[in-house]
């Protein structure tokens, strides 16, 4: 059921098939003066567990999550000598007035309720709000091909990887080093690690951000998708946990 609203929300794209084929098409017709893209997911379990965790009725159908698409710092504000943490902290506020919510199809918001993390208040409402509206772009292709890179890490080697270790600990450099091999990635900081402390107090692995190439990211998860992060922004330690539900 959830492969078959997954293949109706794609259709603004392309048509869907067997295959994670699907194009993610997204190009900014405002501000697009940016030189990557990071792509957010959630390590659910541990997303969960860590910090103000998630609503009630968060579904636990999947590992993986889908946090956001941020577009790296316009060159236009960085000219303007504005910090790059101020913009990861107000992103499209500094761009122009706030925009409204989003307006999905009910597909859409139906896969979306099922891969993006249950928070307090709409995450997706902020994700569009903090970093897409102001690129001008349609909110349905734009969470259409987040949606669709989400769908294609799924489906990934890398998965499969994580899964068959969930529920233990993990060292960091077997993860990224099966991310190089299996992807044949070599930017240093294509794949960044975050983790925090779990409600037990033990450091778990939250969310996995990808630096993408905007010309590319038809290509992800394969290796010429893939950019160096100027910032490191990775904060794993040499080893955590890989939670999985309980």
């Amino acid at each position: 059921m959830i492969r078959k609203v997954f293949c109706l929300s794609l259709l603004a794209l392309a048509a869907c098939s067997s295959e994670p084929g699907i194009s993610p098409g997204l190009t900014p017709s405002a501000h697009g003066d940016f030189d990557h893209n990071t792509l957010a997911l959630t390590w659910q379990p541990g997303f969960c567990s860590t910090g103000s965790g998630c609503a009630e009725g968060q579904p636990q159908s999947t590992l993986v999550g889908l946090h956001g698409l941020w577009a790296s710092e316009p060159h236009a504000l960085e000219a303007e000598n504005v910090p790059v943490e101020r913009w990861w902290r107000e992103g499209c506020d500094l761009l122009g007035p706030q925009a409204p919510p989003p307006v999905l199809d009910g597909a859409m918001q139906a896969t979306l309720l099922e891969i993006v993390p249950h928070t307090k208040s709409s995450l997706v409402t902020h994700e569009w709000v903090k970093h897409g509206a102001c690129f001008g772009y349609d909110p349905g292709v734009f969470f259409a091909t987040a949606s669709s890179l989400h769908h294609r890490f799924v489906r990934s080697p890398m998965m499969q990887f994580l899964a068959a270790r969930a529920g233990s600990k993990i060292r960091r450099e077997d993860v990224l080093g099966f991310f190089s091999t299996a992807t044949g990635a070599t930017p240093p900081r294509a794949l960044q690690l975050r983790c925090e402390k779990d409600h037990e107090g033990r450091i778990a692995l939250t969310q996995l951000w990808f630096t993408l190439r905007p010309d590319r990211m038809d290509r992800f998860p394969a290796a010429e998708s893939y950019l160096d992060s100027p910032q490191m922004q990775d904060n794993c330690p040499a080893e955590f946990w890989l939670k999985k539900w309980s």
